[in-house]
């Protein structure tokens, strides 16, 4: 959304007229800002307006600041000004609804699109934006029917694609999400969101060479290295899945009394790996419980017997084994 709001209201900022001296302050705010020093061109910005700047050109640029810092109150502020200042700006009531979107107000966001959608009504974007609130509001319908709209109007829009994939994805129809993550990856081959939503949607569907080569491509997108390291462990887990080898936790305790005191827990909702942190006697009490991935033959005859007899995501009985009393439960 951020990257969106910087370049469409840094174009606002041609429009309109001020005098010579607050057009010069404008003009060194956004030589800042283009040089990546957002918190000056901020409070050059902010200079500008207080010695009487105020057209709907000022007020678009500095909420596209204030928006790309996460000050969305500052922002949304600005863009109703602006509004104020021209009601016929159908890119500000775009970002205005994509700002109430965000923030988790879809009353708010379908005024400013439906608004957006007035002034600018072939727009597949803003038909798309109408959609994603209806999801955000539970109205599938309404959202089907207008990520359709939108692609009536534009039928390479890539985000009505990928909010359909979402659609369908929620509805457990995953063959349906699948093709439209595709269609995203048709449209933008590098986006890494749609690869990496093929290949965990192609794992929920045991094609694991599939879901294998879809990650390794996201894998290999991805920059930021804590995104990397997350497509990794899930890449590594389709890997293990697919060498036969399975992944548990358990909670270890020392009598039958204090393993249906954890039973309790679980069946209120508590959390598996929270409550193996406060109870379980094991080493691995402080990862969750957390066997990692293990072959057959790795664990012990009666343990590994009980995993196998889980289905995934699946919750034993408490088993009296050797080692103590064991609540397990099965992660792949």
């Amino acid at each position: 959304m951020i990257a969106y709001v910087v370049l469409a209201l840094g174009l606002a900022l041609r429009a309109g007229a001020e005098p010579a001296n607050l057009v010069q302050l404008a003009e060194a705010a956004e030589a800042l800002a283009n040089q990546g020093r957002l918190t000056e061109a901020i409070a050059a910005y902010e200079q500008a307006m207080a010695a009487g700047a105020g057209s709907a050109r000022v007020l678009n640029r500095l909420a596209g600041l204030y928006l790309q810092t996460e000050q969305l109150e500052k922002g949304t502020l600005l863009l109703r000004r602006s509004l104020q200042e021209n009601p016929e700006q159908a890119q500000v009531c775009f970002e205005l609804a994509k700002v109430f979107q965000v923030t988790d107000q879809p009353d708010s966001a379908m005024r400013y699109a439906r608004q957006a959608q007035t002034l600018e009504p072939q727009s597949s974007a803003i038909v798309t934006l109408i959609g994603a609130v209806h999801l955000q509001a539970e109205h599938p319908a309404e959202a089907k029917q207008a990520f359709a709209q939108a692609l009536e109007l534009d039928a390479r829009n890539p985000e009505a694609h990928r909010f359909l994939g979402v659609y369908y994805t929620e509805r457990d129809s995953l063959a349906e999400a699948i093709a439209e993550f595709r269609q995203v990856t048709r449209i933008l081959p590098d986006d890494l969101e749609a690869n990496n939503n093929i290949a965990f949607l192609l794992a929920r569907q045991k094609q694991y060479p599939e879901a294998l080569a879809a990650y390794k491509k996201a894998e290999m997108l991805a920059q930021d290295p804590r995104m990397r390291q997350a497509v990794r462990a899930n890449r590594e887990a389709v890997e293990a899945v697919m060498a036969g080898k399975m992944r548990a936790r358990f909670i270890l305790v020392d009598t039958q009394a204090r393993a249906a005191e954890v039973v309790a827990k679980l069946k209120a909702g508590e959390d598996f790996a929270a409550l193996a942190a406060r109870f379980s006697k094991a080493p691995n009490a402080q990862v969750g419980g957390d066997t990692g991935f293990v072959g057959p033959g790795a664990l012990m005859d009666g343990f590994e017997k009980a995993v196998l007899g889980l289905k995934t995501g699946q919750t034993s009985e408490p088993l009296t084994l050797p080692m103590g009393v064991v609540i397990i439960q099965r992660l792949n």
